[in-house]
């Protein structure tokens, strides 16, 4: 199931780049996710810088035969790989969400581009997201998509809220 979502910061992509590579944003993301425990790693790795979160996420929403599956929380591990600038600033990296213990899975394209007047930062994921499991696989992805999109969507949020405390 493909997945393409957008959100938009009102900063430059210079200072998007610093926000979403800065540990207490990634943690105040996991919070606001509502991770009822989480960790963040940042790490440079030559002109690459990696961005890994892991969080357990409640399944409360998650359809019955959904949670059935994995249970009253599920851990979400993701890991963006950011390659170096561009010269205008825009970045590319590579993303991947995985869920360990079950057959889901979702890897993409993650962009930082800058809005024509360059005052703003769209934010694009863009991925597909698998399950691999006979029968149930497309009604898995289902349920599970929109937790995949509101991991993105809420970066809008946090971006704000994170924002207005500097």
């Amino acid at each position: 199931m493909r997945i393409t979502e957008t959100v938009t910061h009102p900063i430059d992509v210079v200072d998007t780049f610093a926000m979403v590579t800065d540990e207490s944003y990634q943690q105040l993301r996991c919070e606001r996710a509502g991770s009822t425990d989480h960790s963040v790693h940042v790490e440079h790795d030559g002109a690459d810088t990696v961005v890994t979160t892991q969080r357990h996420l409640p399944t409360d929403e998650f359809p019955d035969f959904a949670r059935a599956l994995v249970g009253s929380s599920i851990l979400v591990v993701e890991t963006v790989r950011w390659g170096g600038a561009d010269a205008d600033g825009e970045r590319e990296g590579a993303m991947s969400v995985d869920l360990p213990g079950t057959p889901v899975s979702f890897t993409g394209g993650v962009h930082l581009r800058r809005t024509p007047d360059g005052a703003s930062t769209l934010h694009v994921v863009d991925g597909d997201l698998e399950a691999n499991v006979p029968l149930l696989g497309r009604r898995i992805e289902a349920a599970v998509a929109p937790q995949i999109s509101s991991i993105v969507q809420i970066e809008e949020q946090v971006a704000r809220e994170w924002l207005s405390r500097r």
